[in-house]
């Protein structure tokens, strides 16, 4: 997989400059990777990563529902990559991210807060201004979710939550608190489908 970054720039996040626009092609393809799974296609705003082949692995998704904070940011779509992330977690791969984030606090925490800066910056300026002015709530509520919604601020470090979300997040930022942890968990990163036969994973 391209291994993505993101870009600082005195101090602060910018937006993914690396996401990539849905094609009608993306738009099938994901309505097959997420079949059986609870979708919502109106929320998916950009590929945040795909496989060597060419296939969606994750999404980006819009901070908001309607007028509703959307606590997801970067959803896990690769079918080998989800299955391979139930089996990791009933062989108890929370319980090592939770330790490593005992042991680390500090880059958890920052690394919440990256998430939480991103989702607020992938929204419009006048949007966010409206919030900030008119939705206190809301805006707080995007201000202090972290990956997957994770309250950050109230315990340091946040949390784990689950590992399809950790993840996601991990593939789409390039990077991770526990980054060698998962690059451990999920060997091989990618299936060895041959890419003319397609995401053969999603049939």
């Amino acid at each position: 997989m391209k291994k993505n970054t993101v870009l600082f720039s005195r101090g602060r996040i910018r937006p993914l400059l690396f996401a990539e626009p849905l094609s009608g092609a993306d738009d099938a393809l994901l309505l097959k990777q997420m079949k059986g799974r609870v979708f919502d296609p109106s929320l998916v705003s950009a590929i945040a990563r795909r496989c060597s082949k060419g296939f969606p692995a994750v999404i980006q998704c819009t901070p908001l529902k309607g007028a509703t904070p959307f606590p997801t940011s970067f959803w896990l779509t690769c079918p080998w990559l989800v299955r391979l992330c139930g089996k990791r977690e009933s062989e108890g791969a929370i319980g090592l991210l939770e330790e490593a984030l005992k042991r680390d606090r500090s880059s958890w925490t920052e690394f919440h807060c990256h998430a939480a800066r991103l989702r607020i910056l992938s929204l419009p300026a006048a949007q966010r201004r409206f919030l900030r002015r008119y939705r206190p709530r809301t805006w707080r509520s995007l201000a202090h979710g972290g990956v997957g919604g994770i309250e950050y601020l109230r315990c340091g470090g946040g949390g784990v939550k689950c590992l399809h979300l950790q993840v996601a997040s991990w593939l789409a930022l390039g990077a991770h608190p526990a980054g060698e942890i998962l690059e451990r968990l999920l060997s091989p990163l990618e299936c060895g489908a041959s890419s003319r036969r397609g995401c053969v994973y999603s049939s």
